[in-house]
């Protein structure tokens, strides 16, 4: 395109948009209205809206915190009052910007101390606005690149939208009152009007909802077409390791396993969600199908997220089969383990034990469906906290097993991200779904408390809890210095907390780590040779360490609510209580608002509808969550279109007309990361 050289189409790709079919598809995160101004004199906290005014004051300078960063501050005057403006890493605003010029700005408001500003507006000439009498998109972008240029790229886009193909057919389209696929992309960027807007984004959605159920339906064909080999339940044999257990099953643990062992008697491959909140005991219910079908000579997968949790998952099952005579397996990088010996193994002879039988339960990282180990009779795959409800891993498994001939092993998939009840019905019919409601007894419940006054106002509770041999977790979002207010980072975290408790030992993990070195750190946590662990999300699934008993979060603003239900549920899992606090140093009330009803609340599903609730369409279109679907503007709150895409999933493969959506890639791929902010 004119005017894209190759450091603009170099920013343009780290978005991946490298074609006009991908800027049609890049979708806006929001639309912002500069059809109505706001006055200075008015404003409130949160507020979103465009001011109108003289641009008063402008400077650049740079900020080393994390290296070399910029942040340019202005200010505008409306006539009614003056606010400060600032934008981080743009100093180019310097030369854009010229003082004496009429602005619109457009953003957020954010109350700083005592007064009002607004942080990375966007922004047009009063004289050379384009926009001001109509909704503007705002799009997510990197540094350097500005929304003007993604807006003019997609207008060109908007040129050749007629030659997007559009599978659904116009009598089906005009019966649900879904707008052309087309229309719908023009809309989408540049509607004329709040309800043009919401057509646009509701075709859309209803597209990405077909593609994830006719995908949803083709696979689950494909998976019980190749069959599996049936694992009967002896109630002799579970009841002996039931007895043996450390600990007693509750009674939805009992009811969840009971219906795990009717599907693996059937020579039908299960494919069955196991979801129970953090603590719930999800892991006693695997090891329970695990036995059962390895028992009977049936060989089983466990594929976790993280070397880290891969390391867990051994010490634990190693423990729970410590009186059976079944070896469990882990298979790390170049390094493996077996439970019948205390030292390290080489990878090749774990992988001859396990081709041999004499390794019926291997553990690793989902990467190892990707290089599968060389299975004898592969009979269940238990896939923890994964993303997408497992597609893909089935995919790979499906294609593995017609490749060898073989029957498809049965599926488990455990998740403690929260379901809502809309999505609960969308996978009805297509994935079992059992539930632990309730956690084991004799777990202390977390308190939970909202810290709005500072950092130092911990520094007491830190100290004390370690007085009293426990230990403390210390959450950031970021590894590296944010420019954003609120958002500490790890490294900051780590040197001030060194600092401040010189007489602790302080330790920290992170995801640019190299893998040895996060499972040295853990051990050296979990063996309580660190006091005060600074860590960011990497410690999010499944870590478990019973005398861990405090959790600070900072910036507890920046994550989502489950999220942050997830993050506390590593602590309080021994027999001491947990407290987690939840820091902020925003004070807008809807900020708070959220953090108060996680630390009103333990119920993870009433923390997921109430963020789904709390969510406008005109904030995000998407629905990005751990564990989640991962849809680029698909949103689990609308059950009527939900149902809509199932019923309709099921119409176009009755009259074989699904192959079409599913061969076109702009149907069928789920972009979700490139549309965030």
């Amino acid at each position: 395109l004119s005017g894209i050289g190759p450091a603009l189409s170099k920013k343009f790709a780290a978005l991946e948009l490298e074609t006009l079919e991908d800027a049609l598809f890049y979708f806006p995160i929001r639309h912002e209205d500069w059809r109505t101004r706001i006055e200075i004199a008015k404003v409130q906290a949160g507020m979103d809206g465009t001011i109108q005014g003289e641009l008063t004051a402008l400077r650049t300078r740079k900020l080393w915190r994390g290296g070399a960063r910029s942040i340019t501050e202005g200010r505008i005057d409306d006539g009614t009052a003056v606010m400060p403006i600032i934008w981080f890493n743009q100093p180019y605003l310097q030369k854009t910007l010229h003082l004496g010029n009429h602005y619109y700005v457009s953003g957020r408001i954010d109350r700083r101390g005592e007064q009002f500003q607004m942080t990375n507006p966007a922004f047009e000439g009063v004289s050379a606005d384009p926009n001001h009498q109509r909704l503007v998109p705002i799009y997510s972008s990197v540094e350097g690149l500005s929304q003007r240029q993604i807006r003019q790229v997609i207008k060109t886009a908007i040129e050749f939208v007629n030659l997007v193909p559009d599978h659904l057919p116009a009598e089906m389209a005009a019966r649900l009152s879904l707008q052309p696929r087309a229309e719908s992309l023009r809309a989408i960027h540049f509607p004329s009007s709040p309800d043009e807007a919401h057509a646009a984004v509701r075709r859309l959605q209803f597209d990405e909802l077909l593609v994830w159920q006719l995908r949803w339906l083709d696979e689950i064909e494909r998976f019980r077409t190749i069959g599996a080999t049936p694992y009967p339940f002896s109630e002799t044999a579970i009841r002996g390791f039931v007895q043996q257990l450390p600990f007693e099953l509750t009674p939805d643990q009992r009811q969840a396993a009971w219906e795990i062992f009717q599907e693996l008697g059937q020579p039908i491959p299960m494919s069955r969600l196991l979801h129970g909140d953090v603590g719930s005991g999800k892991t006693a219910v695997a090891a329970l199908a695990a036995y059962n079908v390895a028992r009977q000579g049936g060989q089983v997968a466990l594929l976790v997220p993280t070397v880290v949790l891969a390391e867990q998952h051994f010490r634990t099952l190693s423990s729970l089969f410590t009186k059976t005579d079944l070896t469990i397996g882990l298979l790390s990088g170049d390094q493996a383990r077996m439970s019948n010996q205390d030292s390290y193994v080489s990878r090749r002879e774990l992988l001859s034990r396990l081709r041999s039988d004499e390794v019926p339960i291997l553990i690793g990282t989902h990467a190892m469906l990707e290089s599968p180990p060389p299975w004898s009779q592969l009979g269940l795959v238990v896939v923890d906290e994964q993303q997408r409800f497992g597609v893909a891993q089935r995919e790979l498994l499906i294609e593995q097993c017609r490749r060898q001939n073989r029957p498809a092993p049965h599926y488990l998939s455990l998740t403690a991200t929260p379901i809502p009840r809309t999505l609960a019905l969308f996978l009805s019919g297509e994935l079992s779904l059992s539930r632990l409601r309730h956690k084991p007894r004799g777990r202390p419940e977390v308190q939970t408390s909202v810290i709005t006054d500072g950092r130092a106002t911990l520094d007491p509770i830190i100290e004390t809890a370690v007085a009293n041999g426990e230990q403390v977790f210390y959450i950031t979002p970021l590894i590296v210095e944010s420019d954003h207010f609120g958002a500490h980072a790890a490294t900051t975290e780590f040197n001030r907390l060194r600092e401040t408790h010189g007489r602790r030992r302080v330790g920290m993990i992170h995801g640019a780590m190299p893998t040895s070195d996060r499972i040295a750190v853990m051990d050296e946590f979990r063996r309580g040779e660190i006091d005060i662990l600074v860590a960011t999300t990497v410690i999010e699934v499944g870590i478990d360490i019973p005398n861990a008993t405090v959790m600070i979060i900072d910036g507890a603003d920046r994550f989502g609510l489950s999220q942050l239900h997830q993050l506390r549920g590593r602590i309080g899992r021994g027999q001491r209580p947990g407290h987690c606090y939840l820091l902020s140093e925003r004070h807008d009330p809807a900020v708070i608002e959220r953090l108060q009803r996680v630390a009103q609340t333990t119920d993870g599903l009433e923390l997921a509808e109430f963020d789904l609730q709390q969510r406008g369409a005109g904030e995000l279109y998407g629905t990005r969550q751990s564990g989640l679907p991962d849809w680029r503007i698909a949103r689990l709150d609308d059950p009527e279109l939900m149902a809509m895409a199932r019923s309709i999933a099921q119409e176009l493969r009755s009259q074989g007309l699904e192959r079409a959506i599913l061969m076109d890639d702009e149907w069928r791929a789920p972009v979700g990361t490139r549309h965030r902010e």
